[in-house]
């Protein structure tokens, strides 16, 4: 393929070639190299961020628990000596010190209250609630709840998270087991959540043991059918870069100590992405700059060597794409100057050969167009002669005056001045009149009608078109009984296209001699008769591929011809096409 090139096109398929794949090479290592180094800075960098939302979270339930632990070590000491006023106080005091406590109870191990921090009554059946049945069946931790509307009173409206341990208290001097209930709001817990920057749409999930949800920083996620939760389950722990909602993330899954919670950050790393796009493109740019450089160097360098070549083929193209043949102007080496010059001669000598060629084929055309065409006024001037002489032997003189006059008009539109195009109201007419005769001359064994859009009639058509047809269609397809034979012409216009069809209703056609007649129709060579062939190859030499002739029937019913022309209002002679 190398070889096949010219010398300006072989220097710069080279040159291209070494900095292309320089190019590549570089660019696929630079862009591997940076890839692999942002994934890396994604990766780490949200792994701290996760590591610090642990820490945050972890720092605040350690704070929960140890105040917790004391108020177990407390209630121990202070139930021992039945001093339950003090705890009681104690209980107040923690919920008015701190800003996560809203309630502190203790519960017996029937769900009853022993100590309250609030003093209003107490909703029933707490014993039955998740987080009480949790510290009961689990007494060696903490269980911390998901948040839900404070369930200790009968009218509460704040959401908490209740964190319960199973604990041991005295009463009147007996060891007893009970839970410790703690309400937490949850404007510090979920104000730890929102100190994080996670980008754009970034957020936090929270999920229990039993994959529910604790906390949602994002109103889009706050169902199981949430795609952030599909991937955290999909996921369980450990980091993975995802595609959420259009946006690129990188999630960072790990557990927080005492409560079984998993924690999921969403990081939004678009701007990494978009980086790393806007390095593609500058790396594109610098690699097509370079390249478009590489390249106008080497076009320029290439055109001092192979110019002149150049000249010289181009106007050879421009010569096969048809422009006027003309004589090429090349200066430079003598080699070419020589090339040049015998090129000339051979232009000079095919020019002269394509006119003699042409004027040959215009005469060659023009004497096939004249002699099919004479074929048609001797063959029936001849049939209508010997009709005339036989209804004159039969003494029918008006139907020989009738014929007599029909066949003048017939013969005036046929001579048509020496014109072989004429108007289409010519052409019915002397179609009409063909018929008139033909219809005196079968003893009116046939009926015709015409059925003539009057558009058509501004447009011309080649002339003695329709009576090869019409013949046909009565010579062939009338029926030999004594029913009457119809013949219907009709002229139209039809997708910008003249069209004639004639239809009569004989015999009919069957498909395979339609497809006989189609090919001997089609096929190159002299006419041999005055009849669809003949119609076919005339309005083929006229019209070319514009015009066509179509034959169609069904047995016993019809047959229709139908012929296909172009619209043309000219009636120049056909010497001017």
């Amino acid at each position: 393929m190398f070889r096949r090139l010219s010398i300006g096109q072989g220097f710069i398929f080279a040159m291209m070639t070494v900095i292309t794949a320089v190019s590549i090479v570089m660019t696929i290592a630079f862009y591997s190299f940076f890839d692999n180094t942002t994934a890396e800075i994604v990766k780490n960098s949200s792994k701290e961020i996760n590591k610090q939302v642990i820490m945050n979270y972890e720092r605040y339930i350690d704070e929960v628990i140890e105040t917790a632990n004391y108020l177990d070590r407390r209630t121990i000491e202070a139930s021992e000596l039945s001093d339950f006023d003090s705890l009681r106080l104690l209980f107040r005091q923690a919920t008015e010190m701190s800003d996560d406590m809203s309630t502190i109870v203790l519960f017996n191990h029937l769900g009853d209250a022993v100590i309250n921090s609030d003093t209003r009554p107490l909703a029933s059946d707490l014993r039955d609630k998740s987080w009480f049945i949790a510290a009961r069946r689990d007494r060696e931790i903490f269980h911390f709840s998901a948040p839900h509307i404070q369930d200790f009173f009968d009218d509460g409206q704040n959401e908490v998270i209740t964190v319960t341990k199973s604990v041991t208290y005295y009463d009147e001097g007996v060891l007893r087991y009970g839970v410790l209930a703690i309400d937490l709001t949850t404007e510090n817990f979920v104000g730890l959540a929102q100190k994080t920057n996670l980008g754009e749409n970034g957020h936090i999930l929270i999920l229990n043991e039993q994959s529910e949800f604790v906390y949602s920083s994002t109103a889009l996620c706050v169902d199981s059918d949430c795609d952030s939760k599909k991937i955290v389950d999909r996921i369980i722990l450990g980091g993975a870069s995802v595609l959420l909602e259009d946006e690129h993330m990188y999630v960072n899954i790990n557990t927080l100590k005492h409560t079984r919670w998993r924690i999921a950050t969403f990081i939004n790393v678009d701007n990494v992405y978009q980086a790393r796009q806007s390095l593609t493109l500058v790396l594109i740019t610098i690699v097509a700059s370079s390249l478009g450089v590489a390249l106008l160097l080497g076009f320029i360098m290439s055109n001092r060597i192979s110019n002149p070549l150049n000249t010289l083929k181009k106007h050879m193209a421009k010569i096969e794409e048809g422009d006027p043949m003309s004589e090429v102007v090349i200066t430079g080496q003598k080699e070419i100057v020589s090339l040049a010059t015998t090129f000339n001669h051979m232009v000079l000598e095919i020019t002269q050969l394509m006119e003699r060629l042409l004027n040959e084929q215009k005469e060659k055309r023009k004497s096939e167009f004249l002699a099919l065409q004479t074929q048609i006024n001797p063959h029936f001037l001849y049939n209508t002669l010997d009709s005339i002489v036989w209804l004159a032997e039969k003494h029918r003189n008006e139907e020989v005056i009738e014929m007599v006059v029909a066949l003048s008009h017939f013969f005036r539109i046929s001579i048509s001045r020496g014109k072989n195009i004429i108007s289409v109201k010519d052409e019915l007419s002397h179609a009409k009149n063909y018929l008139h005769i033909q219809k005196i001359r079968y003893n009116r064994k046939f009926d015709f009608r015409f059925e003539i859009d009057d558009r058509v009639m501004r447009y011309t058509v080649v002339k003695l078109v329709l009576q090869p047809i019409i013949e046909n269609a009565i010579y062939h397809g009338m029926s030999s009984e004594d029913e009457t034979g119809q013949i219907v012409i009709k002229a139209y216009i039809h997708e910008e296209k003249l069209v004639f069809e004639i239809e009569n209703n004989g015999y009919g056609i069957i498909p395979e001699k339609i497809r006989q007649i189609n090919i001997r129709m089609r096929q190159a060579g002299k006419a041999d008769g005055v009849g669809l062939r003949n119609v076919y190859q005339r309005l083929k030499l006229y019209y070319g591929d514009e015009a066509d002739v179509i034959l169609s029937s069904d047995v016993d019913e019809m047959t229709n011809v139908k012929l296909i022309v172009p619209l043309r209002k000219d009636q120049s002679d056909e010497e001017n096409h």
